[in-house]
């Protein structure tokens, strides 16, 4: 009786052992995961100390279990010496929305557990914020960092894991630790910042040139700079850097009187004694700012593409476009809303002028404007729209790039569309150069006087045959060397 029993009992351990893996092991529900500490992005903590982790979780249910993989309990394991305490648990959310849930340490553990478990079949990004005491500080002078990794596991209604630990990777999407390892570092603050000024700008600027003596200790990774009660601003080390003084240009400060100060830092929470302050004052802006560099003006498409490289000048805030036709005065461009066209640093670089220009020579301008209104020269870029080649005849020789070439124009044929080439013959029909374009928005082809080899034609007249989709145009070129 026993004996029949026994393959029975057997398909039932076998199911359930089955179930048990499918629950640890293979679970539908994936994940990666980081920690990182408050206001530090290399993930470096003073021996010690108390500091606010941030542990951020990318959790994919899209496949879970509506039942064995739903989530209720997070489960953080602490390395030896962190200490957590009820009182110290901050929050927790899920794609920034706040979820009740109660903290549960258990000796080397932070057990998260949510009043409502997780049965939704989304992506989410999962925020957990609490304090930590670090482990004592028995870390001597010279003692070097000591890595320390935490573990997170999910759990579900019955407090079993949901597959095994999170995997470290970037689930916030920042450039900072993308781990689940933290640096304990020495308890030691670095020595006061030495030689540290500050002085107005002397070409009409209102800003502050700030110098000071570059740290010797290697572990710093920062300066903290102070401006009376303004945000302080971060300055990082540079990596590899072999010079001996820092500087920084604090910009567009307002016109007065100003107190700065500096610390130098290993991390936000290991900082030197502030140094004393310094006073500097502030006149008013009255310098133009320098104008932009490098401005291009391509048709293509019956598209215009303006762009330009950005000022030097740092308290540049937008930028003006300016346009005239042959003959006509500059007036600012306007865009389809009939507004001038301004364009502020944050935008790209660039504007698409959408408008239908006929044949003719245009010119496009663009002046720099800073923040209390100065406008820089302008510098200005022609355009010629062209009916038929030019200029004809053309000088290959000539060190002039308005003149050495000869441009064919698309817009010789109108109102076709199609495969965009150029062919060049000799007086007795003898084919010497074929021209196309990579790029099939191209309106323009240019010929340098050269035929298929490489060699500069001889001087006189050459016939050309312009071809846009099955349309011709033809005429006649000068060569003239």
């Amino acid at each position: 009786m026993n004996e029949k029993r026994q393959p029975h009992l057997l398909v039932g351990l076998i199911a359930f052992f089955v179930v048990r893996f499918a629950i640890n092991g293979l679970a539908a529900v994936t994940s990666i995961g980081e920690i990182n500490v408050k206001d530090d992005d290399q993930g470096l903590v003073p021996a010690g100390s108390t500091v606010t982790l941030i542990v951020t979780l990318r959790i994919d249910r899209s496949l879970a279990k509506p039942v064995d993989e739903a989530i209720k309990t997070i489960e953080i394991i602490l390395p030896a010496g962190f200490v957590v305490e009820p009182s110290n648990f901050r929050s927790f959310s899920r794609d920034g929305k706040q979820v009740d849930a109660v903290p549960e340490p258990a000796g080397n553990r932070l057990r998260i557990r949510l009043d409502e478990a997780i049965t939704d079949f989304e992506n989410t990004l999962n925020e957990i914020i609490f304090d930590s005491r670090t482990p004592d500080p028995t870390l001597a002078a010279n003692s070097t960092a000591e890595e320390v990794t935490f573990r997170i596991q999910l759990r579900n209604l019955e407090d079993v894991p949901i597959g095994g630990f999170i995997e470290p990777g970037n689930a916030d999407g920042k450039p900072n630790n993308d781990d689940f390892t933290l640096q304990i570092i020495p308890n030691l603050p670095p020595a006061p910042v030495e030689g540290f000024s500050a002085t107005r700008d002397a070409n009409g600027e209102n800003d502050v040139i700030l110098i000071w003596q570059k740290s010797d200790n290697p572990d710093v990774a920062g300066y903290f700079i102070y401006r009376d009660d303004a945000p302080r601003i971060d300055i990082k080390v540079e990596a590899d850097s072999s010079r001996n003084t820092e500087r920084f240009l604090d910009v567009n400060v307002a016109p007065g009187t100003h107190d700065y100060a500096i610390e130098a830092y290993k991390t936000p929470l290991l900082r030197s004694k502030r140094s004393e302050g310094v006073t500097v004052e502030v006149l008013p802006d009255t310098a133009r700012p320098q104008p932009p560099e490098g401005l291009s003006v391509v048709e293509s498409d019956d598209v215009i593409n303006v762009s330009w490289t950005s000022s030097p000048t740092p308290d540049v805030v937008k930028y003006r476009l300016f346009f005239s036709a042959l003959g006509t005065q500059l007036m600012p461009l306007r865009n389809r809303s009939g507004k001038n066209v301004e364009i502020s640093i944050e935008a790209a670089s660039e504007f698409l002028d959408e408008r239908r220009l006929g044949v003719g020579v245009f010119t496009y301008a663009i002046e720099a404007v800073d923040e209390v209104g100065h406008h820089s020269e302008q510098i200005n870029q022609i355009l010629r729209i062209l009916g038929k080649p030019f200029p004809n005849p053309f000088t290959p020789l000539s060190d002039n790039p308005d003149f050495n070439r000869v441009v064919f124009p698309a817009r010789a044929i109108e109102g076709v569309e199609g495969e965009f080439g150029v062919l060049i013959f000799n007086i007795n029909g003898v084919l010497i150069r074929e021209l196309k374009s990579a790029d099939p928005g191209a309106r323009d082809l240019e010929w340098d006087g050269k035929d298929e080899v490489g060699n500069f034609v001889e001087s006189g007249v050459y016939v050309y045959q312009i071809q846009v989709g099955a349309s011709f145009d033809t005429g006649t070129v000068i060569v003239a060397k």
